[in-house]
């Protein structure tokens, strides 16, 4: 993959984050129980800081930072669909709509020039950790699941209040 490769990946990452925002941000009002409440705005604040942490890179590469309104509309109808669904649901369906997005950031990762293979790499784990999360919570292991998100904050949040 040649740096022009990249910037397309950079452009599909950041437009990414702008969709799990938007994804996040509703599903914070579908799910007011406290302790979901809590883990919702820890992958909230992953995807804020994770699409914060693209911007260096695209700037470097000359790209623009434009948020797009047709990848918000496209979460806000996504998060519409989860309304419906029980969390079980909802995390069962993270579950069967995450794989292929994690395998194609591997494949992205494995590929990055080497000036840009840890940002990439660190995009791969970022979904990866979105997957272990949903996996972890349909499977009832609730108690530490938020874990393998919250590790990647830089901005950790206080103990969530309601």
């Amino acid at each position: 993959m040649n740096v022009e490769e990249f910037k397309d990946a950079l452009v599909e990452y950041y437009q990414g984050e702008l969709m799990g925002e938007a994804v996040m941000e509703q599903m914070i009002k579908n799910y007011n129980e406290p302790e979901r409440h809590a883990k919702l705005a820890v992958l909230l604040q992953l995807e804020t800081e994770t699409k914060a942490r693209l911007r260096p890179a695209m700037i470097e590469l000359g790209m623009r930072l434009d948020e797009e309104d047709a990848p918000r509309a496209e979460a806000r109808q996504i998060a519409e669909g989860f309304k419906s669904l029980s969390w079980e649901q909802a995390m069962g369906a993270m579950c069967e709509q995450l794989p292929p997005v994690v395998a194609h950031y591997r494949d992205i990762a494995d590929k990055a020039p080497r000036a840009y293979r840890d940002l990439a790499e660190s995009m791969f784990l970022h979904e990866k950790s979105l997957l272990d999360f949903a996996e972890m919570e349909v499977q009832g292991e609730i108690e530490h699941s938020i874990d393998v998100v919250s590790e990647q904050l830089h901005f950790k949040l206080p103990a969530y209040g309601g």
